[in-house]
């Protein structure tokens, strides 16, 4: 009886720490958790995701650094998501590990940079000709909105930057084309490392605006020649300007 007692106590007494042992583990598994109990495969998406909205959005310019405890911090998340999200941007190509600083925004050399401005100017011109003959009076009117808030961003490089990107993105919608909007969104992840505000020379903001304005006119018109005109030039000199800040 007392044998069997004994057992008792000592089978409850293994049953009691095998559960206390499961719980802190399930406790340490859950700091790699946010507040709403994400599973840490699921916050590293998350992670993935907001870091290459951010880098297509131009919030991260190419050479620019990615500092681990920044994103973690902000995005209210542990470190090892951010890591994992890291890695897999840098098993893509868009981003670089640097010795002493880091994840870096990948760059794209002086022959990629020829081959994506090449095919972006064929592709601008086409989006531009297209929202000339398709374009509703409210997108239009929208594009001017932005052109008109991009005159107003031109003393700070970053914020015009992020502007302009807004308009090219409303041109290319506006052309209603969904093949075309296919053949963007393939290279648009490449596009993203065009889009530094370092490579905006001290003479190009004005520039920048009055190129866009002939782009928006010529769709305001109506004229298809003329708007594929105007943002192939403008193309043309964005590549130039580009390869002027990438010799200094």
């Amino acid at each position: 009886m007392y044998i069997c007692q004994w057992l008792g106590n000592v089978f409850f007494c293994s049953l009691w720490w095998t559960n206390y042992w499961n719980n802190l583990d399930k406790e340490m598994l859950s700091v790699t958790e946010n507040e709403s109990n994400t599973p840490a495969a699921s916050l590293a998406e998350a992670v993935y995701q907001e870091l290459l909205i951010s880098i297509r959005d131009g919030k991260y310019h190419p050479g620019e650094r990615i500092k681990e405890a920044s994103i973690a911090k902000a995005l209210n998340v542990s470190r090892t998501p951010v890591r994992e999200a890291i890695r897999r941007l840098q098993s893509e190509g868009r981003v670089i590990i640097e010795p002493q600083r880091g994840a870096i925004v990948a760059e794209l050399n002086r022959q990629e940079v020829s081959e994506l401005y090449a095919l972006r100017r064929r592709l601008e011109g086409i989006a531009a000709g297209f929202a000339a003959q398709h374009a509703s009076d409210t997108e239009i009117e929208m594009m001017e909105e932005i052109l008109e808030r991009s005159k107003e961003a031109l003393g700070d490089k970053r914020l015009l930057n992020q502007i302009n990107w807004e308009l090219h993105y409303a041109i290319y919608h506006a052309g209603h084309n969904r093949f075309l909007l296919k053949s963007i969104e393939a290279i648009s992840d490449s596009m993203a490392l065009l889009r530094g505000a370092h490579h905006i020379p001290d003479d190009r903001p004005e520039q920048l605006y009055q190129e866009h304005k002939r782009i928006v006119d010529a769709i305001r018109a109506r004229d298809p020649e003329a708007a594929e005109l105007a943002a192939q030039d403008h193309i043309k000199n964005s590549h130039k300007a580009h390869l002027k800040t990438a010799g200094k």
